[in-house]
């Protein structure tokens, strides 16, 4: 159950980090509370699916023989990191460009909707795919599995989208800008560290 824990709030430090600039987004409490439910939910889908195909390639390894499957499972990873980082630096540009725009945002939360919160999740819940991989070489309730890991993360999206949000009334009109920003750079970093 601790590791299980440990696992699950490892797994949403990625999520925190893009959750506080999203949050600063005006971003309304009924928004924050569908979007940590999308976030649980998708993280819980990754480390299944994860876990499924790590079970079922552990199981050809057996009767096969000595194959790695580093490589798959690092090239899976990479490729969806780059795609995640760009997303993160597509919705920072967005944001940048909305506030220096100055149009009014009439719909608040727009980052936390529709096609960019699909792709946004599946972006940060990556590291699950990639944790199910390991845990399918191993004996893992998967029910318990999936209850601790959804109410972490649900409870790690609330967090941090509401402390966006109280970031972002305090920071009053640049709010906005700033959130744009530190998402960009957190794309360009993560793209860097993934090439590079």
């Amino acid at each position: 159950m601790f590791e299980l824990f440990v696992l699950s709030a490892a797994l949403g430090t990625d999520l925190f980090s893009v959750a506080v600039p999203i949050g600063m987004n005006k971003v309304r409490r009924l928004v924050i509370i569908q979007s940590a439910i999308v976030f649980a939910l998708f993280h819980i889908i990754m480390i299944l699916a994860g876990y499924h195909i790590g079970h079922w390639l552990g199981t050809v390894v057996e009767h096969v023989g000595a194959y790695h499957i580093d490589w798959p499972v690092a090239s899976v990873q990479n490729f969806a990191t780059i795609i995640g980082a760009l997303v993160l630096t597509g919705l920072g540009a967005n944001m940048i460009k909305e506030n220096i725009s100055g149009q009014e945002d009439t719909s608040p939360g727009n980052p936390l909707r529709g096609g960019a919160l699909i792709m946004l999740a599946a972006s940060v819940s990556i590291d699950a795919l990639a944790a199910g991989f390991s845990l399918g070489m191993i004996d893992v309730d998967l029910f318990r599995l999936s209850i601790i890991l959804g109410a972490v993360i649900f409870i790690i999206a609330l967090l941090g989208l509401g402390l966006g949000r109280k970031l972002g009334r305090f920071m009053g009109e640049r709010a906005e800008l700033i959130g744009g920003i530190v998402l960009v750079l957190l794309g360009i970093h993560i793209l860097w560290t993934t090439i590079y």
